[in-house]
């Protein structure tokens, strides 16, 4: 190797470049705030809607969006409800710029609820 002035090796660490790491205390919250919140705070219970919050049609959705998609497709199928779930990927997939990745996993879901479907005994 020629000089150690030039390359990876040419790094300065300054101590005073670094950012403090001033901690925050455990019990920074106020007791009327912590009571406050307690008081208001309630917890979220799903019971096989989240579908219906969905805003269709889904152009170039956000992470978020995908992410909610995702689970009320899951949870319908978690919940037998195969018919709804395909739905559910029928009116996503008719979006535009979904994303290579995002389409085939919902077509996945899709297809797997197809099957569930056949797969169950005519009454």
């Amino acid at each position: 190797m020629e000089g150690d002035e030039s390359g990876l090796f040419n790094i300065e660490v300054d101590s005073s470049d670094e950012s403090s790491t001033d901690e925050v205390p455990r019990d920074f919250q106020s007791e009327e705030s912590f009571q406050a919140v307690r008081r208001e705070w309630k917890a979220k219970i799903e019971t096989g809607e989240i579908h219906k919050t969905l805003k269709y049609p889904l152009n170039t959705p956000s992470k978020p969006d995908m992410q909610q998609v995702l689970y009320a497709i899951e949870e319908l199928y978690f919940l037998r409800r195969f018919e709804e779930a395909i739905e559910v990927a029928a009116k996503v997939l008719d979006g535009e710029k979904l994303g290579d990745e995002f389409r085939s996993v919902v077509e996945g879901y899709k297809a797997r609820c197809v099957k569930r479907l056949e797969d169950i005994p005519p009454k």
